[in-house]
């Protein structure tokens, strides 16, 4: 699925499920995190970000941390889990809006992403 489709909520995204399921669907959020990622790279030279893209990564910054610690969110992993793919998110929203990445190498959101998808497996 798009970066985009995935921001706006349509049918079969990470977000649509999380919010209206209540569920955490690992795979559609390690390709949200992916499509992020991709998007961050490839607009890392642009002055001009798309108010789209911009705005769905501003409210997925906020919206999945709060969403998942509310006290009647049923969670199936570990919040060692929750706390990491919520840092991920920020770490790649500070990307996509500062231009940089958070770390000294570029690759460390990537490695993240992949420590998160085998923490997930480990579970």
């Amino acid at each position: 699925m798009k970066l985009i489709d995935e921001l706006k909520a349509k049918n079969g995204s990470f977000l649509l499920e999380l919010r209206t399921d209540l569920n955490w669907n690992h795979d559609s959020f390690i390709n949200l995190l992916t499509e992020l990622n991709d998007e961050c790279k490839r607009t890392k030279e642009n002055l001009k970000l798309s108010r789209d893209t911009a705005c769905g990564i501003w409210y997925i910054s906020d919206f999945v941390k709060n969403w998942t610690e509310h006290q009647n969110f049923p969670k199936e992993f570990a919040e060692e889990y929750y706390e990491k793919a919520c840092e991920l998110i920020n770490d790649l929203a500070y990307s996509y809006f500062m231009a940089e990445s958070p770390y000294e190498s570029e690759s460390e959101i990537e490695n993240k992403i992949t420590k998160l998808k085998t923490f997930y497996n480990n579970t």
